[in-house]
């Protein structure tokens, strides 16, 4: 059985900060687990915009604290998130993630991140090897 609280990731390899400084991921879950998937805690800060298309991975996310939206950028549609909005990027959806206030994300990936990965210009993650 695993066991891992936010406090042990905290300060380790396992705690993730975009370059852009747009938000931080705890990464609860990894590859290495063998779990078949990885699951995070993502804050994204206030006042952000962040493009995403993960090209290479399927992803779902659960919001829990924080408000904003999500654009996808194939029809412009925007949609609202707050606490208790899940939405799952089934069509390798590339979009823009804004937070209105903070939001606290829970994030589910398929396949599972290996660690440390932050998004390439395109805004995708590397494909797992």
């Amino acid at each position: 059985m695993l066991v891992r609280t936010i406090r042990d990731i905290a300060g380790t390899d396992r705690e993730v900060f975009a370059d852009n400084h747009n938000w931080v991921s705890r990464r609860l879950l990894l590859k290495k687990d063998q779990m078949g998937f990885s699951f995070h805690e993502t804050i994204i800060f206030a006042g952000t915009q962040t493009h995403i298309w993960y090209k290479n991975h399927l992803e779902a996310v659960y919001c829990i604290d924080g408000e904003g939206e999500v654009e996808t950028l194939s029809d412009g549609k925007i949609h609202r998130i707050v606490p208790g909005t899940l939405y799952a990027l089934n069509d390798h959806d590339e979009h823009y993630l804004r937070a209105i206030q903070e939001m606290r994300l829970l994030c589910v990936f398929n396949p599972p991140l290996s660690g440390r990965e932050v998004h390439l210009p395109d805004g995708s993650y590397p494909a797992s090897d």
